[in-house]
């Protein structure tokens, strides 16, 4: 490597801990050092960000059995993510978080006619928004 391009590499990582923080950086770049396609990526960093928006570990999202109103969120938001940003069919996603596909669809109906007028769905919307825009920051640093 060149030493322009080490001093570019060094440039970025630094923006990108001033602007995300040590710790969601360094999961970013773990992702991306364990995924080999765009695909993957962009899908486990939607998993990773829905995640730390929620507070919680991707264990408890994917393989969870107990019901709290951050998983159930969380297991909505990231099915309509999956669907709009990594084009998923509802099949797919129920594969990935280990769901029935019925629960998906009802899970995809009732996360994408949120209503901005309640402060719950007015919440959720936010995050929605936050995840997408955290992703897709993190996406264009990994290409």
């Amino acid at each position: 490597m060149s030493k322009n391009n080490s001093i570019q590499l060094i440039e970025a990582l630094l923006k990108t801990i001033d602007k995300m923080g040590l710790k969601k950086t360094i999961q970013v770049l773990q992702v991306s050092q364990n995924t080999f396609t765009k695909d993957e990526v962009l899908i486990n960093l939607i998993l990773l960000n829905t995640c730390i928006e929620f507070n919680i570990n991707q264990n408890v999202l994917i393989g969870g059995r107990k019901n709290t109103p951050q998983r159930t969120n969380a297991i909505g938001v990231v099915s309509v993510l999956l669907l709009r940003m990594a084009k998923l069919t509802q099949r797919q996603i129920s594969q990935m978080l280990k769901k029935d596909p019925s629960l998906i669809n009802k899970y995809i109906k009732k996360y994408e006619a949120l209503d901005k007028n309640f402060a719950q769905d007015m919440n959720l919307i936010n995050k929605i928004q936050r995840i997408r825009e955290n992703t897709l920051k993190q996406y264009e640093l990994n290409k």
